[in-house]
Parts: structure tokens; C-alpha cells; sequence
């Protein structure tokens, strides 16, 4: 992670923590997305797509099961 990631990723969690103090969710949630989105962007791409197919399998899972099927 570079140093500027870094600062950004220390001013989304500052922000969210203030938001959350404030009682302000929407403003909690929207930092701590951009937190992620930050913490994502240091990640190495293939982790990354490989976490997103097992998250697709997982939904693919959950919705025949919820139809009482099996994939």
C-alpha cells in the first residue's frame, strides 16, 4: 500500500468513526465503503476475482436452495 493510500485510508476510518460518534449511519456507511474500496485497491487482482466467483457460487448456492433445488 503506498503512503497516500494509507492517508486515505486513515481519513475514511477517521470519518466514519465521527459519523458513527454523530449517530449519522448513512455517513458511517458511505466512509466505511470507501474504506473498503480503499483497503480493495491494494489487493492483488487475482484474490480479488477469485473472492468475487466464490461469492457468485455462494449466491448461486443459496438462491436453489431457497427454491429447493440443488445446483
Amino acid at each position: 500500500m503506498t503512503p497516500s493510500q494509507e492517508q486515505r485510508l486513515k481519513q475514511a476510518a477517521r470519518d466514519a468513526h465521527a459519523a458513527e460518534r454523530r449517530g449519522d449511519d448513512a455517513a458511517a456507511n458511505e466512509a466505511w465503503r470507501r474504506f473498503r474500496l480503499i483497503q480493495d485497491a491494494s489487493r492483488d487482482p487475482d484474490e480479488l476475482l477469485a473472492e468475487g466467483i466464490a461469492l457468485s457460487n455462494m449466491a448461486i448456492e443459496l438462491v436453489g436452495a431457497g427454491r429447493g433445488l440443488r445446483p
